[in-house]
């Protein structure tokens, strides 16, 4: 069985939407971190394809912003300064806490009974340590509150978002999330969706952004380009 976000061989069929799907999902999971540098031909061995397809998915990762060019055939992960941050932050914070207002307009009781459920799933994670998938989990509970919404454009802006900021975003695993800071917020997110309480659906996202986001912005340098955390 394949590893979580392992990179693996392609099927025949809509190689450029598999190649690229892939690429997203190693970028949400952290596996390629600020500074990783992408050889396009080592990614098509491994994909067990032609660097045709690789080439077309890594360019449009770099017409979304995700990736950056490099040279001899190869894409870089960009660093994130605060400033970067700092201008991602204000905008996630405009369209998820939108989102979430409307979430919580729209959400079925089920719908609010399965993200408590996906919530309650997070929170076993945590208490086992299981950080590999955590980072999924909390994926996955932030993309129902989404999609709640029923608006598919604003779910696309969203994954983009999360595409720039997700190789910054695995640095809140362990530290942060050990210390739990943030779940309050989950837990208000999911009560004001079960509620129908629009106003405090955003005020919960855009508290919980903006949290995990400070933390992250602590971990620059002098010159404020944001590092993994120094693990003990």
């Amino acid at each position: 069985m394949d590893k979580p976000n392992e990179l693996v061989k392609l099927e025949s069929e809509r190689l450029w939407d598999q190649a690229f799907e892939q690429l997203k999902s190693a970028i949400y999971a952290g596996r390629f971190g600020p500074g990783s540098v992408l050889p396009l031909r080592s990614l098509a061995e491994t994909f067990g394809t032609s660097i045709t397809p690789v080439r077309d998915a890594v360019s449009r990762l770099v017409s979304l912003g995700v990736l950056e060019r490099g040279a001899r055939n190869a894409a870089i992960v960009p660093f994130v300064t605060t400033a970067k941050l700092e201008s991602l932050t204000q905008v996630r914070c405009e369209i998820e806490g939108l989102a979430a207002r409307e979430a919580a307009r729209h959400a079925t009781p089920e719908a609010a009974e399965g993200l408590a459920d996906q919530l309650a799933h997070m929170k076993e994670l945590i208490r086992t340590e299981s950080f590999d998938t955590y980072l999924e989990a909390h994926r996955a509970f932030h993309f129902q509150i989404y999609a709640m919404a029923g608006n598919p454009i604003l779910s696309e802006l969203i994954e983009t978002l999360w595409l720039r900021f997700g190789p910054v975003l695995t640095f809140v695993v362990p530290a942060y999330v050990k210390l739990l800071k943030g779940t309050d917020h989950h837990i208000q997110v999911v009560g004001a969706i079960r509620g129908g309480d629009s106003a405090a659906a955003e005020a919960a996202i855009v508290s919980d952004i903006r949290e995990a986001a400070d933390y992250i912005a602590s971990l620059a340098d002098g010159g404020g380009v944001i590092h993994a955390p120094v693990t003990p």
